[in-house]
C-alpha cells in the first residue's frame, strides 16, 4: 500500500523502525561457517572448563570446529569433531601428584622439572594420535584459523604452518612471560613477575633478585632445552622444514588472555593482545534438590571446602587430614567439603562431603560464608563473580600469586600449607566469615570486573572473527617484537656513540700531543739560544775582566 504525500505515518510505525535499525546497528560482524581448527592439549579440566565456554560461543556463532582436547564433550552437532586426548590424564596421574611432591617437601623448581618431562611424554602422545596423524597427512585438510593453547607447547603451533593459517594464542590464566614478550608485550621481570613466584607487588630487594635470576634462568635454560626437546617432536612428525620452536613463538598473530587487570595483571599491552577474565563464569542455576535443602537450613552459614581439581582431598596425608577435620569440627559453621574418597568423620555433624558439586551454583547460595580453597584462578575468579570471601592454601605454580592477590585485594586471607596449623587455619576461616570488610571488598570488585561492554566470551569471539576476516593480524605486529636484542635496548647505537667518542678522544688526545710537542720543541730551542747566548756573555766577561 502506497501512502499519499499527505498521509501522516503513524508514530508506533516509526517507533518499530527505530527498534529494528538499532537492532542491526548492534549486530556483531558475521564471518559465515569458519573452518577452525582448536587445539588445547593441557590435561587439566580447570583451564580446559575456560576453553570449553570459548567454544561454545564459537559453535554458537555457526562456525565448524574440529577440535583436539583432553576434555571431550558430548554434542550431536554437526559442525562439531572432536579429537579425544583423554588419555593424556592417565599419564599425568601415572606421573606427577603435585599433593605428594608438596608434602614431601619438594622445591618449586623440582615439581616444575618433573612436569616438564610429563609435558614432554603428552605432546608426544597426542601428536601419534592416529586421527591426528590422519589430519597432518591429509591433503584435503583446509582451516582459516588455528587456535592454541598458547604455553610452551609449540609443535601445536607448526599447524598453522602446516594449514597456512593465521594462529591465534589463548590461555586460560595470565599467559608466560616469554609469551607476552613474543607478542611484543612489555615483560618487566619486576613490575610484573612471572605468575610462579610467591609474590606480586612492591617487592623486597631479594625478591628483585629472585625474580631476575629466574628469568634468567627460564630464558637461557629451561626453555633452550625444551625448545630442543619440542623441535625433534615437530621434525618427527611434521617434517625436517617445518620451522622450529624459537620462530614458531613469535609466528602467534594474535593472543588472547584470560586475566583480568582489575586483578592485579595490569600490564601495557599492544593491539595483537586482549585481557579476557572471567571467559568461564556463567549465570547459576538451580541446585540439586537436596544441596539446596542443606544449604537453605544452615543456621549459621556454610563454609565451602574444595582443592579444584588438580589437587585431590584424597592425596592428603593423614596428618593434613586431621588438621582440616580438627579445624572444621570445631566450628560454629556447617561445612560442604568437596573429597574424592571416604573419611571417617567420627560422628562429627556439622560436615558434610561431597564427591562433586556445581561449584558456581553452590557459591553462588546466600548462605555460603567463606570458600577455602587451593588458590586457583578459575575457582577465585567463581568467588569474585559470586561475592564469597576467600581463604586460600596454595600449593604450587600461580596460586601462590593468587593467594597474594587475594591479600592485596582484602578479599580473603592466605595460609601456605607448609605454614599450616590448625590454630592458623582456625583463625583465617574465623576472621573472613565473621569481619564483614571482606565481604565488602568482594562485592565491590565483583561488581567492578563485571562493568564491561560485552561478556568475556562475546570478547573473544569477536576477536576471533577480526582475526578470521581480516586473514590474521599482522598489521597489529609490533616492528620491536622481532628486533635483536640489541638493537632494542639500544645497545648498537650506545656503542657506536661510545666508538665515536673514543674517535674523537683519540684523535683530540693525538693532536693536543703534537700540538705540545710542537710548543716544547720550540720553547726547548729557544730556550737553548738564549742558554748560548748567556754562556758567550758570561765568557766574555770573564775575558774582559783579565
Amino acid at each position: 500500500m502506497v501512502r499519499g504525500h499527505g498521509e501522516r505515518v503513524r508514530p508506533e510505525w516509526l517507533v518499530v523502525v527505530a527498534i529494528v535499525c538499532v537492532t542491526i546497528g548492534h549486530l556483531p560482524l558475521q564471518t559465515d561457517g569458519a573452518r577452525i581448527l582448536a587445539i588445547f592439549p593441557s590435561p587439566a579440566r580447570s583451564h580446559q572448563i575456560v576453553y570449553r565456554a570459548y567454544l561454545e560461543g564459537l559453535i554458537e556463532r555457526g562456525h565448524q570446529l574440529t577440535v583436539m582436547t583432553t576434555d571431550p564433550f558430548p554434542t550431536a552437532h554437526p559442525n562439531v569433531t572432536i579429537i579425544d586426548w583423554s588419555f593424556a590424564y592417565q599419564i599425568v596421574t601415572d606421573n606427577f601428584d603435585v599433593v605428594d611432591m608438596k608434602q614431601r617437601n619438594m622445591n618449586f623448581y623440582q615439581i616444575a622439572n618433573r612436569l616438564r618431562q610429563i609435558t614432554r611424554l603428552f605432546l608426544s602422545a597426542q601428536l601419534a594420535h592416529p586421527e591426528v596423524q590422519a589430519l597432518i597427512h591429509s591433503r584435503d585438510a583446509h582451516f582459516d584459523v588455528v587456535i592454541v593453547e598458547y604455553y610452551q607447547f609449540t609443535p601445536m603451533y607448526a599447524f598453522a604452518e602446516l594449514f597456512g593459517a593465521p594462529l591465534i594464542g589463548i590461555t586460560s590464566i595470565d599467559s608466560m612471560g616469554m609469551c607476552h614478550e613474543a607478542m611484543g608485550n612489555v615483560m618487566n621481570v619486576v613490575a610484573h613477575p612471572e605468575m610462579n613466584h610467591k609474590f606480586t607487588k612492591e617487592l623486597t630487594f631479594l625478591q628483585r633478585v629472585e625474580a631476575v635470576i629466574s628469568n634468567l634462568v627460564i630464558k637461557y635454560h629451561i626453555m633452550p632445552t625444551d625448545f630442543s626437546t619440542f623441535d625433534r617432536l615437530i621434525e618427527q612428525h611434521f617434517g625436517s622444514n617445518m620451522t622450529r620452536s624459537a620462530e614458531l613463538m613469535n609466528r602467534v598473530d594474535f593472543l588472547m588472555v584470560n586475566a583480568e587487570p582489575a586483578l592485579g595483571y595490569v600490564r601495557p599491552i599492544l593491539p595483537n593482545t586482549v585481557q579476557l577474565g572471567f571467559l568461564h563464569v556463567k549465570p547459576p542455576k538451580p541446585l540439586p534438590m537436596e544441596l539446596q535443602s542443606y544449604l537453605d537450613a544452615s543456621e549459621h552459614g556454610v563454609v565451602y571446602f574444595s582443592l579444584g581439581t588438580l589437587i585431590r582431598s584424597d592425596s592428603l596425608n593423614q596428618h593434613n587430614l586431621n588438621l582440616f577435620l580438627e579445624v572444621f569440627k570445631s566450628l560454629k559453621y556447617d561445612v560442604l567439603w568437596k573429597h574424592d574418597g571416604e573419611l571417617d568423620l567420627n560422628g562429627t555433624t556439622n560436615i558434610r562431603m561431597v564427591r562433586w558439586c556445581p561449584q558456581q551454583d553452590v557459591l553462588a547460595h546466600p548462605k555460603v560464608k567463606v570458600f577455602v580453597m587451593q588458590g586457583g584462578q578459575q575457582s577465585m575468579e567463581e568467588a569474585i563473580d559470586r561475592h564469597v570471601p576467600l581463604v586460600v592454601i596454595p600449593f604450587n605454580f600461580d596460586q601462590f600469586g593468587n593467594a597474594d592477590k587475594v591479600v592485596d585485594l582484602g578479599i580473603g586471607q592466605s595460609v601456605w600449607m607448609e605454614r599450616l596449623t590448625v590454630e592458623k587455619l582456625r583463625e583465617r576461616v574465623i576472621e573472613v566469615a565473621s569481619n564483614q570488610r571482606y565481604k565488602r571488598n568482594i562485592v565491590r570488585l565483583g561488581r567492578l570486573v563485571r562493568d564491561q561492554p560485552m561478556r568475556p566470551v562475546e570478547k573473544a569471539v569477536w576477536w576471533t572473527e577480526y582475526v578470521i576476516r581480516h586473514n590474521g593480524a599482522g598489521h597489529y605486529r609490533y616492528a620491536a617484537a622481532r628486533m635483536p636484542f640489541l638493537q632494542y635496548h639500544y645497545y648498537d647505537v650506545a656503542a657506536a656513540g661510545l666508538l665515536l667518542a673514543a674517535i674523537v678522544l683519540t684523535t683530540l688526545a693525538y693532536f693536543v700531543a703534537r700540538f705540545v710537542r710542537s710548543v716544547g720543541q720550540k720553547l726547548a730551542l729557544q730556550f737553548d739560544g738564549l742558554h748560548r747566548r748567556l754562556v758567550a756573555s758570561s765568557v766574555a766577561l770573564k775575558e774582559k775582566a783579565l
